[in-house]
């Protein structure tokens, strides 16, 4: 949230102040294909420092198209909304940093090339559009139509966010439960597949996750598992393992996939230890504790 926020104000505010001069200087101008080779080239990166994401992408490409870069290099900057720094993050968070470098400079080479190859369709049945002067953004506020759907638009997103926070006690049958398999949040009531093992039951998110469950239980579950319901909020569940496997845990704000021995922070809350993927989580974890 805090990434895809900063995101959205970082591309208006480039969008809305920086003048079309600046981004004149960025671009080459009157060099041929090499001008359109650079454009596509430094796209992307506008995309990356700028923070922008996908819905913020789109006002700016409009300034950048309006500062003169290439019909190819506006292309790219738009395509390279799958490498901004909110998704690079949340890529190094699930994948690590060597898989994420690897992944953003396929993505990269991919969104020049995409970029280059539409200019090139493009130019050859001369569909470039040769307009570039667009308004991006008004000069001075003014009540319009779109100011009343951002107010509107801003409570209901506030309803949504009250409700994803509040759930489970609004209604009193809504408990849930952790996939032992792919740790996914399971409401019991409705959950796609159950398993009983060792007189305790088990919820999944598919048949696929029981049956890897069913041919295996002890490798998801063992002597120092904790299944417990969600009655009071997220809880982290152990999954032990056999001896000799490392041993790891949910996050129970993100639920990922935590090893205990190297995760960022940990907190103890009755008699039970928690561990967490970042300082992030384990601060939201204290701000929800109860007082």
């Amino acid at each position: 949230r805090r990434e895809l926020i900063f995101g959205y104000l970082v591309a208006g505010a480039l969008a809305a102040l920086v003048p079309a001069g600046v981004w004149r200087g960025l671009f080459f101008h009157g060099h041929g294909w090499l001008t359109v080779l650079e454009n596509a080239l430094v796209g992307p990166l506008i995309a990356v420092l700028s923070w922008v994401c996908s819905v913020g992408n789109v006002p700016l490409a409009a300034a950048l198209w309006s500062g003169g870069i290439s019909f190819g290099g506006v292309v790219s900057f738009i395509f390279a909304d799958l490498i901004t720094m909110p998704l690079i993050l949340i890529y190094r968070k699930f994948y690590g940093t060597a898989l994420t470098v690897r992944v953003v400079g396929l993505f990269y080479v991919a969104m020049v090339s995409a970029g280059l190859v539409t200019q090139g369709v493009f130019t050859s049945f001369d569909a470039v559009p040769p307009h570039r002067a667009l308004s991006v953004a008004n000069a001075h506020f003014s009540w319009d139509y779109t100011s009343y759907l951002n107010i509107v638009f801003i409570g209901v997103a506030a309803g949504v966010w009250w409700l994803a926070r509040r759930r489970r006690s609004l209604n009193e049958n809504s408990t849930y439960a952790i996939d032992p398999v792919c740790a996914m949040q399971v409401r019991r009531s409705d959950a796609p597949a159950t398993a009983t093992y060792d007189s305790v039951t088990y919820y999944f998110c598919a048949d696929r996750c029981r049956e890897r469950f069913e041919a295996k239980p002890e490798r998801f579950i063992g002597e120092h598992a904790v299944s417990e319901s969600m009655d009071e909020g997220p809880v982290a569940v152990l999954l032990g393992r056999k001896p000799g496997v490392t041993t790891t845990a949910i996050d129970p704000i993100c639920q990922m996939t935590v090893d205990p021995e190297t995760a960022a922070a940990k907190r103890e809350r009755d008699g039970r230890t928690h561990w967490f993927c970042s300082v992030g989580c384990a601060e939201q974890f204290d701000s929800e504790s109860p007082k």
